[in-house]
Parts: structure tokens; C-alpha cells; sequence
């Protein structure tokens, strides 16, 4: 008797490989973006006039981004 492969089986591990690789991917593209932002990240403080502001930059972009303004403590 000769053996005939069943492609629907065959198939079907080949979908379910794929998904677990593609998963594998996806996270690790999210992993790898959360790294960045967490390990290039600095606080500095800007002023303008008597206002102080506390801004984020990284080592990959220099421009602020996300300042805050800073409350006197009273």
C-alpha cells in the first residue's frame, strides 16, 4: 500500500506555523520599540520667562517632546 500525504493536515500545520512565527515577530518589534523609547530617554527642563517646563528628548531625536509645566511647591 502506498502512503498518500493529507494536505488538508499538511496545510494546516504549515497556517499554524506561520501564525506562531508572525506572533513571534510582532512581539518582538513591540518589545524592541518599548526598549528604545525606555532606554534613550531623558528628562531636561526648559525655561521660558519665569514658566519651567519639564520636556522629554532622546539620543535619536533631539527635539522636546511631551513637556509639562512644573508647579511651584508651596
Amino acid at each position: 500500500m502506498k502512503w498518500k500525504p493529507d494536505w488538508t493536515d499538511i496545510a494546516e500545520n504549515l497556517l499554524i506555523g506561520l501564525l506562531a512565527v508572525a506572533a513571534a515577530a510582532i512581539f518582538i518589534v513591540f518589545c524592541v520599540c518599548v526598549w528604545k523609547d525606555v532606554t534613550t530617554e531623558r528628562t531636561i527642563i526648559m525655561r521660558d520667562g519665569s514658566q519651567s517646563y519639564a520636556c522629554s528628548i532622546s539620543d535619536i531625536s533631539q527635539t522636546p517632546y511631551d513637556c509639562k509645566p512644573i508647579e511651584d511647591t508651596k
